[in-house]
């Protein structure tokens, strides 16, 4: 039966909204869930603080309403970055939970062209975030999961591309698009959800023919979001191209230098990053510091010098 549900945290419910799904709850003495609010029934701070007494921290919801819950979530991120009495770690916390709900449901349905459209309008909204708030990506870059799982990489690699491409790019601009590169940098790695989870969570050295597969998932990407109808110039360079590096040695077309789109190369940057910085099923964790220092040293020629000198600058400031 919990199969036919998936969790989400308390943060999740605005107070005083009307829920267009389901909301059950874990019976405190068995696994069981049993329904606790229907749908259309508001959601009061009685309520709230009633879980909150009773220590529920999910709720669940059917997998079969999960259309409703995240355009409900979409809406309540948009609400909550307008509103400027919200304190700016609430809404960072918010937006980051609810991409991540959002990114972990496509990767299980990547040809989901409602789900596609719901994650890239809820960049979106972080990016307006990231632009409105000078606070939001302080808070944002501190909220990145470490646990890796390729819908959590996606979605701390669009908070720090977005960062950075704001910081070398500008906020806004006729050549420049912030918003629409940030769905690009969320959705870079989508075409790995075609890939075995046996060859992206390998421990150790893919083979060659595990590594032929894994070559193909910036095709596969492209693929996914032109059949859906969810593909743009920007953000198809993004897909396609995150994995070239100015000295030929990237793939899958082996692009060298200023053949590589800024935004792809903005892309790389974070994308190495936060591989290196998560926890894999073969290795730990590195810090931020020693990182950087190998991306410095032993990787210089993977990225463009003067954006990785920027993306330095961006944890010293933190």
């Amino acid at each position: 039966m919990a199969e036919s549900f998936f969790a989400i945290s308390l943060s999740s419910l605005r107070i005083d909204s009307i829920p267009t799904f389901d909301l059950y709850i874990r019976h405190l003495s068995s696994p069981q869930l049993v329904l606790f609010r229907e749908k259309s029934t508001p959601f009061t701070g009685r309520v709230l603080q009633n879980l909150i007494d009773n220590k529920h921290e999910q709720l669940f919801v059917p997998r079969d309403q999960r259309d409703d819950y995240f355009e409900y979530s979409s809406r309540l991120v948009a609400d909550m970055v307008a509103n400027d009495s919200v304190p700016a770690k609430e809404k960072s916390q918010v937006v980051y939970s609810t991409v991540t709900n959002i990114m972990e449901d496509l990767f299980a349905t990547p040809r989901s062209s409602t789900r596609i459209r719901q994650a890239r309008e809820t960049v979106r909204t972080m990016v307006d975030f990231i632009v409105r708030d000078e606070q939001a990506s302080r808070n944002l870059i501190f909220l990145t999961c470490h646990d890796y799982y390729t819908y959590t990489h996606s979605v701390n690699v669009s908070i720090f591309a977005t960062t950075l491409a704001e910081k070398v790019l500008g906020p806004a601009s006729t050549d420049h698009d912030l918003w629409v590169m940030g769905e690009g940098f969320l959705l870079h790695d989508i075409g790995k959800s075609m890939i075995p989870p046996s060859i992206i969570n390998k421990p150790g050295k893919l083979n060659e023919h595990e590594w032929a597969l894994m070559k193909q998932h910036p095709e596969q990407g492209r693929r996914i979001l032109e059949e859906t109808h969810q593909i743009n110039q920007t953000i198809e360079v993004i897909v396609c191209d995150h994995h070239e590096r100015p000295d030929g040695s990237g793939y899958p077309r082996g692009l060298v230098l200023e053949e590589i789109h800024p935004y792809a190369k903005i892309c790389c940057i974070a994308d190495v990053f936060d591989a290196m910085t998560t926890v894999r099923s073969y290795r730990d964790p590195l810090s931020t510091f020693d990182a950087l220092a190998i991306m410095r040293d032993e990787m210089s020629a993977h990225f463009d010098r003067d954006f990785f000198n920027e993306f330095v600058m961006l944890f010293r400031e933190q």
